[in-house]
């Protein structure tokens, strides 16, 4: 594991994913009013649907769907958001995978797998960072260019039969006990501690049996 890097600005000057430099048009205005019901509905389809509609089009294009040679970079719209629940433990920003739009990941699959079960999530890339694959994630394509060896998708981009990710480890989950409720970070590094007994605890329950 390497030594956390020494400020934010010395990671985005770093990154290909976070560089300063970049400049992004502005995005075309949207009706806060259209915004917010667009985020609502997105929100709360059912997980049902929303697997069976990224099935159905994964189905169809995968690996097809990849655009290679294409990195979006940050452009203003890189996604940093919670990647440890769903089994990222490296590379991520500031080495914190609880607050970050990127990891490293053994397979391009992590990539789609993990844009698949964010909501928030339009992109993911694939590339390399200092020797390591990496997969990075975009709320939009503001930063498209070409990269040679660079791996670009929608978040429909994905293998057949892709479902949203649990965040955690779904053996420990039951009525009124799920990630949100004991492994939030609100709650401190060990999680709540009225989630816990003799067999259920915080590592254990708070990260996926596998790795990305």
């Amino acid at each position: 594991r390497r030594s956390p890097r020494t400020g934010r600005a010395a990671e985005l000057a770093a990154a290909p994913s976070t560089s300063r430099s970049e400049v992004s048009p502005l995005p075309a205005p949207v009706c806060p009013a259209d915004e917010k019901a667009m985020s609502v509905t997105r929100r709360f389809l059912p997980l049902a649907v929303v697997g069976l509609l990224g099935e159905r089009a994964a189905a169809q294009n995968w690996p097809a769907c990849q655009e290679q040679n294409t990195v979006i970079r940050n452009g203003g719209q890189a996604l940093f958001t919670n990647l440890q629940g769903y089994g990222a433990t490296i590379g991520c920003f500031l080495d914190d995978c609880m607050s970050s739009d990127k990891f490293v990941a053994s397979e391009i699959e992590s990539c789609a797998k993990v844009c698949f079960s964010l909501p928030e999530c339009q992109f993911w890339v694939w590339g390399t960072e200092e020797g390591e694959q990496k997969c990075w994630f975009r709320t939009g394509d503001a930063g498209r260019e070409v990269g040679e060896g660079w791996v670009s998708g929608h978040q429909s981009c994905a293998p057949p039969g892709t479902k949203p990710l649990t965040m955690g480890n779904d053996e420990c989950w039951a009525e009124g006990f799920g990630y949100e409720q004991c492994c939030d970070p609100k709650y401190g590094p060990n999680g709540n501690a009225q989630c816990w007994d003799g067999v259920y605890n915080y590592d254990r329950c708070c990260f996926p049996k596998e790795e990305l």
